[in-house]
């Protein structure tokens, strides 16, 4: 365990360097009061229990996560990430700070948009629409580990609403602290000649932003990035069985067809005079897989552990060329370069972002983030609705002030949908709308319709 107590009831250890580096990127945004890609992931309830009683399940529910995932009332203060164990009064004030209920008509979209950054993970109870928001800093965890916490908080509500007493265990959560994904890993801290190359060659991804291709922004002088927006569209049951249905018989993968369908609708967005570019989007790789026992699992959730690089397809290749280019990509899976650079490579990248300076004009471009198994990710919190709640809907995002445009995708209850998340100084709703409507159709126009 890389935590220490260093006096009673106060435990401590130093921040992982890849926690560190996002967490660079995401001090960002403090001069505007944001928190740069915080991670918010909803749900939809129904229930027949009353709103009040339902209120107060989730506020329990929101505690007890507390000594099922304790770093999530971890803090960081300078290079430590530091925990306090609660007594009964500590633990009342924690969910006075981070448990809020909007009792006003607000969307989830109106709550998202205003997210500020906070001390803890923060959980938000809108009332009226009976969701709920989870909103955390990236540094914290990634996509996935973030739809682990909030199966794991609509699980313990769902025992609080059903008047089961949790085991709070005071103290003993300390077990459950969890690593950085540098530790969980065992990197060494000096780095080898084999760790140095391996880290380079991920840094040298870096270079396929230059040149590539960019979205068409609001670009008046002076412009201040505004609130972050979404924008929402579901593929039905049918039109989901049917896209899976093809891309198994494409040997690809459903997340590497909508890859192809981004890039797609990037060249066909773009202004005439660019589209002889290279489109640069981020590959993805969760680490989790990777780890040993518990952190590849749930008790991993409050915790970064997810790596990226940049790939690029040139303007001349199709839709399945790209395709079938970002499924062998994604099918290499955490390699072991990838694995043992994670130390080296986040080290380099903070060094590298103190130089930086922001590019004139600013950069753009239309990006992905994929869910893999929401629906397995959500599965223990799909309750019995004659005795809890059951989930109607989930979604995720992340809190944006550049002018890059983010497809969030996730198949839930056998519908693939798709969230654009974009800024709205930047882009109005209608261009947003219609980017995502042009994915869908190219996802479904070079799959469904296609004769290939």
């Amino acid at each position: 365990m890389t935590w220490t107590e260093t006096s009673p009831g106060f435990w401590q250890r130093p921040i992982g360097e890849n926690e560190a580096m996002i967490k660079m990127i995401g001090d960002n945004g403090r001069p505007l009061g944001r928190d740069v890609w915080s991670i918010l992931v909803t749900a939809s309830l129904t229930t027949n229990a009353a709103l009040e009683q339902l209120s107060k399940a989730l506020r329990d529910g929101w505690k007890a996560l507390r000594f099922c995932h304790p770093s999530i009332a971890s803090t960081c203060n300078g290079n430590a990430v530091e925990y306090h164990t609660p007594t009964p009064l500590d633990l009342e004030q924690w969910a006075k700070e981070s448990f809020i209920t909007i009792e006003e008509n607000a969307s989830l979209d109106d709550i998202a948009a205003g997210l500020k950054p906070r001390p803890f993970p923060t959980l938000y109870f809108l009332k009226q629409h009976t969701s709920v928001l989870l909103h955390l800093s990236h540094w914290r965890t990634d996509g996935i580990g973030a739809f682990h916490l909030l199966n794991a908080f609509l699980e313990a509500s769902a025992g609080a609403l059903r008047e089961e007493i949790p085991d709070f265990s005071w103290g003993g959560e300390v077990t459950r602290l969890v690593p950085s994904v540098e530790e969980a890993l065992g990197l060494p801290h000096t780095p080898s000649p084999e760790i140095e190359r391996a880290a380079q060659k991920y840094l040298d991804t870096v270079k396929n932003n230059v040149g590539a291709l960019e979205t068409p922004y609001r670009s008046d002088v002076g412009l201040l990035p505004g609130a972050t927006r979404g924008a929402l569209l579901h593929l039905s049951a049918d039109t989901t069985a049917k896209l899976e249905a093809k891309c198994r018989d494409l040997g690809i993968e459903l997340h590497a067809a909508l890859h192809a369908s981004i890039a797609a609708t990037a060249y066909s967005i773009a202004n005439p005079a660019s589209k002889h570019k290279h489109h640069t989007s981020t590959m993805r790789q969760s680490l989790r897989p990777y780890l040993p026992a518990p952190y590849d699992g749930v008790a991993g959730a409050s915790a970064l552990y997810t790596a990226a690089y940049m790939v690029k397809v040139p303007a001349t290749q199709s839709w399945l060329e790209n395709a079938r280019q970002y499924n062998a990509e994604y099918a290499k899976g955490a390699t072991p370069d990838l694995l043992c650079s994670r130390r080296q490579y986040a080290l380099t990248m903070q060094n590298n972002l103190k130089k930086v300076s922001v590019p004139d004009p600013p950069p753009s471009g239309l990006d992905i983030s994929y869910i893999p198994n929401a629906q397995g990710l959500m599965k223990g919190a799909h309750a019995n609705v004659a005795t809890s709640f059951d989930l109607l809907d989930v979604g995720i995002g992340i809190d944006l002030l550049s002018r890059h445009l983010f497809v969030f995708a996730w198949v839930f209850d056998g519908r693939f949908t798709l969230r654009l998340v974009y800024n709205e100084a930047f882009y109005d709703a209608a261009f947003a709308q219609n980017v995502v409507g042009l994915v869908k159709e190219n996802l479904v126009s070079n799959l469904i319709e296609s004769t290939t």
